[in-house]
């Protein structure tokens, strides 16, 4: 077979082509490449399936990782893993929750007036506009999207609006690392409830060794499970739930986070009542019908801001109150919230909202979530004191909501309603955002 002789302006347009498709795989390369990054200096830190403490852990990264950010949602980094896995870290582990470029790859925009999106698609959140001109740090390209830096966030916008000029990278790493966390040894307790039982051993089970008074301090000598050792004035020593005591004001018995995001707490939600225990009667429902109701959406939109939520009970069933209060304890809850509508002994005598504490460190949790409760459509009665089984033997912050009347023609008519569910829920959000975030 005869051969064929490539003309020579053939063979240029080639070599033009093979040039140009090089150029376009080294640009690539370097724009891959330029991530914002993070170095892990923590033992370990968990990476989750979504923005949240309530999505399971899917891997988890170690000191000397570096993990590339992606994007940022509710306080929480999306991350490229170095198996090119994607999952999510928590901002808060990041000594600078102030995202710094890793790159000083700059791109001009080109387009007049270009939107600024949250995620990389037409559909996500559109969190400003860029005119044309506007130079901006490139972190990443991918599928027709380049991730920029906007106002200290990461960000995207549309590849087709923004001319990006390659740079050396630099490298600026932040340093991942847990908060401090230690605190005083604890030195004494103080017994809440008059006649509460010391034990031989850690259980309930074991013998009493001696029944306190309401008040009466003890020294602390350790803690086994949910419960503390401990020693009376007299030598004499035992153990006590942890659940019916108060810690020395000086000390804790263990380390505990510092929250100061709702995204980072734990929050047990407690429909009151429930079973064979319906609660106040309405003119055609029981309290446990609507307090199921509203306990599942306050849980959707704590869920939703990010926090791990845990519910008493999910359908109508019997829950001890004890039971309740051991369930917050076992969870070591950042707020434990009983949500109750209340009732008079006469229809009509009672109308609004009221928000109770037992332990006075409370005071401060109480005052925030009644400033939420105040901004609904019903009177609201202030934050009190109130001696209630699942706030009194409750470790952890603690208050029970009343949150209308059922026998009040005014209050019942808005209280069944889901709205009024759903604004109530959504102020109670709006309350725990600024409470952690002061």
């Amino acid at each position: 077979m005869k051969s064929k002789n490539i003309p020579q302006q053939h063979k240029k347009y080639f070599l033009l082509f093979f040039i140009v498709l090089l150029s376009l795989t080294i640009f690539a390369t370097v724009a891959l490449a330029n991530f914002s990054t993070i170095k892990v200096d923590a033992a370990v830190v968990n990476v989750r399936t979504g923005p949240g403490l309530s999505y399971d852990v899917m891997s988890q990264v170690g000191a000397g990782d570096t993990v590339n950010v992606l994007e940022e949602k509710n306080e929480w980094y999306k991350v490229r893993l170095s198996n090119d896995r994607i999952g999510w870290v928590a901002s808060w582990l990041v000594n600078n929750t102030e995202i710094s470029a890793a790159t000083n790859t700059v791109g001009t925009i080109t387009g007049e007036k270009i939107n600024v999106r949250s995620e990389s698609n037409e559909q996500a959140e559109i969190i400003g506009s860029v005119v044309k001109g506007t130079e901006l740090t490139v972190l990443f390209q991918e599928n027709g999207w380049t991730q920029v830096q906007y106002n200290q966030q990461v960000a995207w916008v549309n590849s087709n609006f923004i001319e990006v000029k390659a740079a050396a990278v630099q490298e600026a790493p932040q340093t991942v690392a847990t908060k401090d966390n230690s605190n005083a040894d604890v030195q004494t307790i103080s017994i809440r409830t008059e006649g509460t039982r010391i034990r031989t051993s850690p259980s309930t089970d074991s013998k009493v060794v001696l029944t306190a008074s309401q008040g009466q301090s003890f020294s602390y000598i350790g803690t086994e499970g949910d419960w503390y050792h401990v020693k009376a004035s007299d030598g004499t020593e035992g153990y006590v739930a942890n659940w019916l005591v108060d810690l020395s004001a000086t000390a804790e018995a263990a380390p505990t986070a510092q929250i100061s995001s709702l995204s980072e707490a734990t929050i047990v939600i407690d429909p009151g009542h429930g079973g064979s225990d319906p609660g106040a009667e309405g003119s055609n429902y029981y309290e446990s019908e609507i307090t199921l109701s509203t306990a599942e959406i306050l849980a959707d939109r704590l869920r939703q801001s990010g926090a791990n939520v845990i519910l008493t009970r999910t359908t109508d069933t019997d829950v001890g109150l004890r039971d309740r209060a051991y369930i917050s304890n076992q969870a070591k809850a950042d707020v434990f919230i009983s949500i109750h509508y209340d009732s008079t002994p006469n229809p009509n005598e009672g109308s609004g909202t009221t928000t109770y504490y037992y332990s006075d460190s409370n005071k401060a949790l109480a005052k925030a979530v009644n400033n939420g409760l105040s901004k609904g459509p019903l009177p609201n009665n202030g934050y009190r004191f109130g001696d209630h089984q699942v706030t009194r033997e409750n470790a952890q912050p603690a208050l029970l909501l009343e949150m209308g009347y059922v026998n009040n023609d005014t209050d019942s008519a808005l209280i069944t309603t889901k709205s009024y569910q759903q604004t109530m829920s959504n102020h109670i959000v709006d309350a725990l955002t600024n409470y952690f975030n002061k």
